[in-house]
């Protein structure tokens, strides 16, 4: 039987709820204070479970900035509800003191341009203190898979399961569109967590889903397991490189340009962290400027890197372009996005629909 080998990100995931915060050696920097944040006690929000890539993350960055700041400690809250939804509807109301951050799915960028059920939060006005990484997502077939590649799943009349979290995450927009746009039926089955996901192609259970690199490299060597679709233009392993890139699928298509914008900032703002709007500008100065000190340790560099996870940040002004660049002229694309992942829908669901696809 076919199995994803241990890494240090899933042990760690094991243990992450007993470990906490605490134990990490301490020793301020002398040549930069923060004064806003000394000597309190701050509350991460994190939208979703305990052992995730989001939750070591995001205790990862925690344990650092403690050792930059005397008496500052986090309280960490995993807040899983909605993907993410719920913990943004808190963080949208919620302290503007500094004593409250977030991190969780950049599909909440999607979820707010589609107005999906649950959105209380408005992503623009967000205090954002930066972001860690960027993942490439990867559509993955595992070795239960009936068609070998792109072009056989195009031709299937039947629908082709696929694990997914939920379906308010990236991943289930994602093969909706793609249903829409390249005609495929990928029929998405949501109550699959990160581990779960990966657990369920590999045995059969599914026969597809959407994986991210560098995080899930471990599957991606896994035999059996091919990339069969880039949804986005991030890096990949050299053997991968070759495979179809959505963006050049739909190249001569500009009507599909908002879903190739969204499969892009959804990759490149992997593990963002956020202050409430309307946080007082010097506290939110003191963030930015941890955050940045923060990533800029080698230590904190080599923690993400056991996690199995590689830096690749961005300021929280650079963040703040990202996300008001993606949500730009959202009253005008929200009724094409939403018509399209609705005519995909029918295509998972075994209808006949054309999804203007030409």
């Amino acid at each position: 039987m076919s199995s994803v080998r241990r890494t240090r990100r899933h042990f760690l995931a094991g243990s992450a709820a007993f470990i906490g915060i605490g134990g990490f050696a301490r020793g301020v920097r002398a040549d930069r204070t923060f004064p806003h944040l000394v000597d309190r006690t701050v509350t991460m929000m994190i939208g979703a479970e305990v052992g995730g890539g989001f939750d070591l993350c995001g205790r990862t960055l925690a344990r650092h900035m403690e050792t930059l700041v005397p008496g500052l400690r986090f309280e960490i809250k995993n807040v899983t509800q909605a993907s993410g939804m719920l913990g943004a509807k808190i963080l949208q109301t919620g302290p503007t003191d500094g004593s409250m951050i977030l991190t969780c799915s950049p599909a909440l960028i999607s979820g707010q341009l589609l107005g999906v059920e649950g959105v209380a939060f408005d992503l623009r006005q967000w205090s954002w203190l930066g972001k860690l990484t960027s993942e490439t997502y990867l559509l993955v077939k595992g070795p239960g898979a009936d068609f070998a590649n792109l072009e056989e799943l195009r031709a299937k009349q039947a629908p082709s399961s696929m694990s997914v979290r939920s379906t308010s995450g990236a991943i289930y927009y994602q093969a909706l569109w793609t249903n829409a746009v390249l005609g495929t039926r990928i029929k998405p089955v949501p109550g699959y967590k990160s581990v779960e996901r990966e657990m369920a192609v590999l045995h059969g259970e599914v026969m597809l889903t959407v994986d991210t690199y560098p995080a899930g490299q471990q599957l991606l060597e896994t035999p059996g397991v091919d990339v069969i679709l880039r949804m986005d233009s991030g890096p990949v392993p050299e053997r991968f490189r070759s495979r179809p890139l959505f963006a050049d699928l739909v190249a001569d298509r500009p009507a599909y340009a908002p879903i190739v914008a969204l499969n892009e900032a959804t990759a490149r703002a992997s593990r963002w962290f956020a202050a409430p709007p309307g946080t007082d500008p010097a506290i939110l100065a003191d963030w930015q400027a941890l955050f940045e000190e923060t990533i800029a340790l080698s230590a904190f560099e080599a923690d993400l890197n056991r996690l199995d996870f590689t830096l690749d940040p961005m300021t929280g002004t650079e963040l703040a372009g990202l996300v008001d660049g993606a949500l730009a002229d959202m009253e005008r694309t929200r009724a094409f996005l939403k018509s399209t992942l609705d005519c995909g829908k029918a295509l998972a669901d075994g209808e006949d629909a054309a999804c203007h696809q030409s």
